[in-house]
């Protein structure tokens, strides 16, 4: 699962595999072709739904503090807040754990409750970001939510287990985010997941993002999610996730019509450069990770 919008089962978003990788990858490119004149990098994770290689470091932390909402037409589900934290463990680990406090409403009805928290463990065995392929495997345990979120309609019962990888790919200015896992559920049916993303700065400090992200599960109707974002550089420890997106195809009084992520990503103690500096080889936080190869 990525880090930015939840993608369980009871959200029903579904896509066709046969067709969809060709078509995503098309997209994905022409939302990066508008980007080529500055410096792209290719990054998931929020405020997206597709993720990437990339990992925050040896010591390094990654705290994502987020809201996301998901309208349909007669409903609504709001995860406030969602608490995801990262840790970097070498240069090739990072630990996750995520959760988020849930509240959904229907026609007047509001009900909260605790939502399915996440552990994971991300490896990247390939490569490093500024290099040509960064390939990594992230493998997730979600785990059922408390009866009481259950019952009232606003998380998932039983564990569920993700296994994604992830890899980006630069060629010259353009490069292309890819993710596809299989996710595995107690008390429902299986379903292969998959998404296309791209970004690129428009100023040094802005970056501006795309992806179309979705699932295939049997007995479900194809949908395709859409999303547009912005990561702003506040400072060296502090990013700005935005994100909006819809639904399409697949049944209209189900899909979401307007999906919206907004939160905080606290780097601590600051972006993880791999460049080294200093006779000694040390390593120090940088506002931007270098392009240095990793040894």
């Amino acid at each position: 699962m990525s880090i930015g919008y939840d993608t369980s089962t009871h959200r029903g978003r579904c896509l066709a595999l046969s067709a969809g990788v060709r078509k995503l990858i098309c997209i994905a490119l022409l939302a990066g072709t508008p980007f080529c004149a500055t410096d792209a990098r290719a990054q998931g994770g929020p405020p997206l739904i597709t993720d990437d290689p990339d990992t925050p470091g040896p010591g390094y932390w990654e705290i994502n503090l987020s809201t996301f909402l998901e309208k349909h037409a007669h409903s609504h589900l709001l995860e406030l807040p969602r608490l995801d934290a990262n840790y970097g463990v070498g240069r090739r680990i990072q630990l996750k754990f995520e959760m988020p406090w849930m509240r959904g409403g229907e026609d007047g009805d509001v009900r909260t409750g605790a939502g399915n928290a996440v552990v994971g463990v991300k490896y990247r065995f390939i490569g490093q970001e500024g290099q040509a392929i960064a390939w990594s495997v992230y493998p997730q345990l979600e785990f059922g939510a408390p009866q009481g979120s259950v019952e009232k309609g606003i998380a998932d019962a039983g564990r569920q287990f993700f296994m994604p990888t992830e890899i980006t790919i630069e060629k010259g200015p353009v490069e292309i985010n890819g993710e596809v896992g299989r996710r595995f559920v107690q008390d429902g049916v299986d379903a292969w997941e998959y998404g296309v993303s791209t970004e690129g700065h428009v100023v040094p400090r802005l970056e501006l993002l795309a992806e179309v992200h979705g699932e295939r599960q049997a007995g479900i109707p194809h949908e395709i999610i859409v999303n547009v974002g912005a990561r702003p550089k506040l400072t060296k420890q502090l990013i700005l996730l935005l994100a909006a997106g819809r639904a399409t195809g697949g049944d209209p009084a189900d899909r979401p019509h307007f999906l919206l992520f907004a939160g905080l990503q606290f780097n601590l103690p600051g972006l993880y450069t791999f460049k080294q500096v200093g006779s000694r080889g040390s390593r120090v936080p940088g506002f931007r990770r270098s392009r240095v190869p990793e040894f």
